[in-house]
């Protein structure tokens, strides 16, 4: 294969050391400008360049194919970094007027259904090169370079298409291509312009002449000549024993494919009778090669469309930064004449020993008041990070903060230093009301959740918060980690400051010298002001702006006042389980021991392993690298046949709720308010769902006797209920949402029992005949495609055999047709574009969906599918939290939100206002989303967590 590029043009150990975001280690080879590569014979004509897209991603990709190219995160980015080298080397030393990529479909084409082993032989693409195409495309698109792909037809196809419709808008065309098909166009207006071969310096551009020249026949000879050869890569037959030579004589000799044909009888007999058995294979192969030309008409170049002088090269600058590719902004800044934010340069460590300049102490009012002034005044927002003595919100003292509004200039307010105060903090408490809670400054923040809740308890309640990064990094990339340490280094090429490194353990940034102090704080705020702008841009490419904006932002102030308002735990309720745990816990061991013969350690997967497998001789399950697992999954089927395993699993169930939250619960109450205030986080997962921890409240089990009374210590205050609101099966209504499935919105529009109604028709009885057993799997079912669950699954949750269950399964999707075909599109779609999507547009990233190992491909399927239906329902949830609060507002309501539970809210309500607050929380939560299938949602009212569901 020839290589894309030179030794001349690139520096292979530069690019690499650049492409993983570190300093270079030697410098880059110095060279020569190239003469103008612009072919003499060229008339006047404006000219076209067309770049064969797949073509060019394969070539870069295996340019570096040796030593790939990586970002910070260690992915293969060798085929970004190519195929745009390539493309403004192409604008930078050709200055086209027109230029487009053309691009495969993703689909069969025409010449499959011509001829079904077409391209049958070809390997799938490596999955490292796959998952870089859907980011070329946004750069692309972010550049506003067209790209041209249609259904059904190849990129030579298009590239075909527009050559013809360039010549007749008399202009010259050059295609950019190593592909030989597309030699066939070559004509006195269309030109291929062919990579470099190796130890060549310039490409290679070839007209009528070259192609004549390399391969002894005229360009329009060049289908009839690989109709002759064949083509092995794409399963093109050709005729059977042609090679090169013979394939080019005999053209030179009869000119035609149907010139050979007509001549047989002059042909040599041994090579006569090679083209007879071949006719038909060659007749057909010359249908395969030959291009359409005739796809569409263009009725102007001279648009947005094709013009290069409408590329939009600033906009694609953070997309390339995001990766880390400094040399490509560089080139973008030259190509396009456009300036490169100083935000997008490489960025040099600052030392911590010494403050430089525009990192700035406040230390007194005045001057505080003069910079808020001047920061006002800009219009822009401001970063603000708090520096504090918790990490807990609820606890934390302001001993400084810092701010900034512009790159390069910083201010840190030190409230207090080595024990003594510096500035009045009531005095500067008003100015920041002043400033913050009139919403006279836009506030952006990293976590700034943390710092409202921290400036609340101090007693000001920031009212303009426009912007919080990590949030936006969670948008960009859920899949990644969102501290600012991580975030500065992979966006912004550097590295910060680590509070560890300059505060000794038991210390507080107050204790060590100011002007450490000030630099640690007023970094924390100019890296967020710079994260901050560059998001923006990478949100806004990638039409994600109003989801952080209308969605996510709001949200994050709702999740900071329910955690803030916090939850009742009654001790004298929660306390007493610890003994009546105890003792059950040790009266199930005693009788495991007496089953077992003796005693062991139930904790210890070793110990297990050998009383189970070997002495009990029970069955064994998934093996580990320390033996058979004895993971709760593989033991759970065993529990109705072996009385110890049924013993185990109880103690486990009693052990870890006691271990986890009786234990601990009571700990964790706020000595100030003497509630539990637990952490939802937007960040903490893939799908969208919020996640909550310190104390996890999520995890209580809401189906078992012990899990209801470890809800029903929590309380709420006098005068008040719980009112618990729950979305009804909103996944599967999602599902059939999404699916448009006729039998499934059948179900819900009916307002029956869904899972009784799936058993009706998979089993094929009616529904008020449908058994409890029937409606159980039918369940399973239900929920289990929305996991992805297969036969082996089902039948180990089931208890049934394999071929039972595949008959469950056939079944389902036999009469939920559109699920079945909504779920393959779904993992086709995901292994096409690398993501997934929700209704919102939250993006998750599926690096494993090509995997070249079947279980991490399988589970990739799984969670692609999951994730379009578990995040579109979190979604919906956060739509729905975003109303109920606007609503209960404006209704002058005083109930508030507890908890977020997954599918449901729970609210603290006064008793006055029980009936009118429920009207509010459903007509909100059943209105948050227009969806095919109605939202139901089902109130409850206790006085304490544990009488609610």
């Amino acid at each position: 294969m020839d290589e894309l590029f030179t030794e001349q043009e690139f520096d292979q150990e530069t690019l690499k050391a650049e492409a993983g975001n570190r300093p270079l280690s030697i410098p880059p080879k110095q060279k020569e400008p190239d003469p103008s590569p612009q072919p003499a014979r060229f008339g006047d004509l404006k000219k076209l360049y067309i770049i064969d897209g797949y073509g060019l991603i394969y070539r870069s990709y295996y340019g570096f194919f040796a030593n790939p190219m990586r970002d910070t995160q260690g992915n293969n980015i060798s085929a970004v970094y190519g195929f745009f080298s390539t493309v403004l080397k192409l604008i930078r030393e050709y200055n086209p007027d027109y230029l487009v990529v053309a691009m495969d479909s993703k689909g069969p084409t025409f010449r499959h259904t011509l001829y079904e082993p077409y391209k049958a032989n070809r390997e799938a693409a490596p999955e490292d090169l796959h998952t870089q195409v859907p980011l070329i495309e946004s750069i692309l698109k972010a550049l506003h370079i067209p790209t041209i792909a249609m259904d059904g037809y190849e990129a030579d196809d298009i590239i075909a298409t527009l050559s013809e419709e360039a010549t007749r808008h008399q202009l010259d065309t050059i295609m950019f291509t190593g592909d030989k098909d597309l030699l066939q166009l070559v004509d006195d207006h269309t030109f291929a312009l062919r990579p470099a071969k190796k130890h060549e310096k310039f490409y290679r551009l070839m007209g009528c002449l070259e192609v004549e020249e390399e391969y002894g026949i005229k360009p329009n000879q060049i289908v009839d000549y690989l109709s002759l050869l064949g083509d092995s890569s794409d399963n093109v037959p050709g005729v059977k024993g042609i090679g090169e030579k013979g394939a080019v004589k005999l053209l030179q000799q009869f000119e035609t494919l149907e010139g050979i044909y007509a001549n047989l009888r002059l042909i040599a007999p041994g090579l006569q009778k090679k083209l007879a058995e071949g006719e038909q294979n060659a007749k057909l192969s010359k249908e395969l090669v030959e291009l359409r030309r005739d796809l569409f008409q263009v009725e102007t170049f001279d648009t947005e469309q094709f013009l290069v002088r409408d590329v939009r090269y600033e906009a694609a600058i953070p997309l390339f930064q995001q990766i880390g590719m400094r040399t490509i902004i560089k080139e973008l800044g030259r190509v396009g004449q456009v300036e490169v934010p100083a935000r997008m340069q490489p960025v040099e460590a600052k030392s911590s020993t010494q403050t430089p300049a525009h990192y700035q102490a406040v230390t007194t009012l005045e001057e505080l008041t003069r910079l808020l002034a001047k920061a006002e005044a800009t219009h822009k927002p401001v970063a603000f990070d708090t520096e504090t003595t918790s990490l807990d919100a609820m606890v934390a003292q302001v001993i400084g903060f810092s701010f900034c509004w512009e790159e390069g200039t910083a201010y840190y307010v030190p409230l207090v230093h080595e024990g003594r105060p510096l500035l009045d903090k009531d005095a500067v408490k008003r100015v920041l009301i002043e400033y913050l809670q009139t919403k006279r400054l836009p506030v952006v923040g990293q976590n700034f959740k943390y710092d409202y809740k921290v400036l609340c308890q101090w007693g000001i309640v920031p009212a303009n918060l426009v912007f919080d990064t990590m949030v936006a990094a969670w948008l960009l990339d859920s899949t990644s980690t969102f501290n600012m340490d991580f975030l500065a280094e992979k966006y912004l090429d550097y590295k910060t400051v680590h509070y560890t490194d300059i505060v000794p353990k038991g210390s507080q940034l107050s204790d060590i010298a100011l002007d450490q102090a000030v630099f640690y704080g007023a970094e924390d705020a100019e890296i967020t002001f710079r994260l901050y702008r560059l998001f923006s841009e990478l949100l806004q490419a990638r039409g994600l702006q109003r989801l952080l904006t209308a969605v996510e932002m709001p949200l994050l102030l709702i999740i900071a006042r329910m955690e803030m308002a916090g939850i009742h735990l009654e001790r004298t309720l929660i306390e007493p389980l610890t003994s009546e745990f105890d003792q059950r816990i040790e009266a199930i061991k005693a009788q495991v021991f007496s089953l077992c013969g003796h005693e062991f350690n139930l904790n210890s997967p070793q110990q297990l392993q050998q009383v189970l497998f070997v002495e009990r001789e029970i069955p064994t399950g998934a093996k580990t690298r320390s033996g058979f697992s004895t993971s709760t999954d593989v033991l759970e089927p065993l529990r109705s046949t072996y009385p110890e395993v049924e013993l185990l699993l109880q103690y486990r169930m009693l052990n870890k709720l006691k271990t986890t939250y009786i234990d601990k619960l009571p700990q964790q109450i706020n000595p100030k308010t003497g509630r539990i205030h637990p952490s939802f986080s937007q960040t903490g997962t893939e799908t969208g769902r919020l996640s909550c921890k310190d104390p996890n409240l999520q995890n209580i089990p809401v189906r078992t006797e012990e899990g209801r009374r470890i809800r029903s210590a929590f309380i709420p205050k006098p005068g008040c209920v719980f009112l618990s609101a729950d979305y009804s099966q909103i996944e599967l209504v999602v599902l059939a949402h999404m699916a448009d499935d006729p039998g499934l919105k059948q179900a819900f529009a009916m307002g029956v029992d869904v899972h009784r109604s799936t058993a009706s028709l998979i089993f094929d009885v009616p529904l008020e005949e449908v058994s409890a057993d029937q409606r159980r799997i039918a369940k399973t079912i239900n929920f289990g495609v929305m996991y992805g669950m297969g036969v082996h699954s089902l039948a180990t949750d089931l208890m049934i055999s394999h071929a039972e269950a595949k008959q469950f399964i056939d079944q389902y999707f036999e009469r939920y047709s559109a699920v079945q075909a909504f779920v393959e599109t779904t993992r086709l779609r995901s292994e096409q574009d690398g993501y997934v999507s929700t209704l919102l547009g939250h993006v998750r990233t599926i690096t494993e969906i090509n995997s070249r190992s079947a279980v991490e491909r399988a589970k990739a399927q799984r969670i692609a599918v999951n994730t379009v239906i578990q995040g579109s329902a979190a979604d919906i949830m956060k739509l729905a939290m975003l109303r109920v609060d606007g609503m209960l507002a404006q209704a002058g309501l005083s109930a508030h939100l507890l908890l977020q539970i997954h599918d449901e809210l729970v609210f603290e309500v006064p008793e006055a206002e029980i009936e009118q607050t429920k009207v509010v929380v459903k007509e909100a939560m059943e209105k948050a989303a227009e969806l095919s299938v109605p939202l139901k949602t089902s109130i409850e009212v206790g006085k304490d967590w544990g009488e609610i569901h």
